[in-house]
């Protein structure tokens, strides 16, 4: 099973956005019980659907992205070797997350080459007990939306696509502890709690990380829009 696994990640980070779609339709109950029976497909969906996301999590919490390529293979190992053990109690994505931040725990403790995710913070958002000026609202939408970049028509919507593809490499550039925190939130959909237990900070420092990285996704967003129209 192992070998079989190995041959699901090659397949995942070679194949890009490829990905079996039948999966997105289903249940977590569903697709739960096809990964206890070991089905390929489900597996090969699954890893699809997270691991760029495991990466960028990683890379956060150790200091090479070498090391943390292994860590996310090390955690999708033990995914694959433990879910027959997953007691449901949590949904599957946030019982993914638990290894991965762990085994990049364990890692650094191991290699010496991460450090606790609170050094990464900048001094006023380890101080800051208040909520920012915030631009977005509590659903994580902006109060007033970057235009342009949503449309209609066949040839406008390869624009948007172009526009979603700009936004993720912006989120790449992020300084760490801030592309962490936006891709748990806005990407993996993870709530305040959640995240705040996994990283181990508080809500006062995640909410100025998660603030901070919106705003400065807008803000890249917003001077492409300006150059385009100019």
């Amino acid at each position: 099973m192992i070998h079989l696994l190995f041959m699901v990640l090659r397949a995942a980070t070679e194949a890009g956005g490829r990905a079996v779609r039948n999966w997105a339709q289903r249940s977590e109950s569903e697709l739960l019980d096809a990964l206890v029976d070991g089905d390929q497909g489900a597996f090969d969906w699954l890893v699809r659907k997270h691991w760029r996301s495991m990466q960028r999590v990683a890379s956060g919490l150790v200091r090479s992205d070498t090391v943390a390529a292994e860590v996310v293979q090390d955690a999708w190992i033990s995914v694959f070797k433990e879910i027959k053990n997953f007691r449901r109690e949590s949904s599957l994505r946030n019982w993914i997350y638990r290894i991965l931040v762990n085994r990049a725990h364990r890692v650094g403790k191991k290699e010496a080459r991460s450090i606790p995710f609170s050094q990464l913070l900048t001094d006023d958002a380890r101080s800051s007990d208040r909520d920012p000026v915030d631009e977005f609202t509590s659903a994580g939408r902006w109060r007033s939306p970057v235009h342009g970049w949503v449309h209609s028509d066949p040839q406008e919507q390869t624009m948007n696509r172009e526009g979603l593809e700009l936004l993720a490499g912006f989120l790449e550039d992020l300084p760490e502890s801030q592309r962490v925190v936006v891709t748990m939130r806005d990407v993996e959909g993870l709530d305040t709690s959640e995240t705040c237990e996994l990283l181990q900070i508080s809500e006062a420092n995640q909410r100025v990380l998660l603030h901070r990285g919106r705003t400065a996704l807008r803000r890249a967003m917003e001077k492409v829009e300006s150059e385009i129209e100019t």
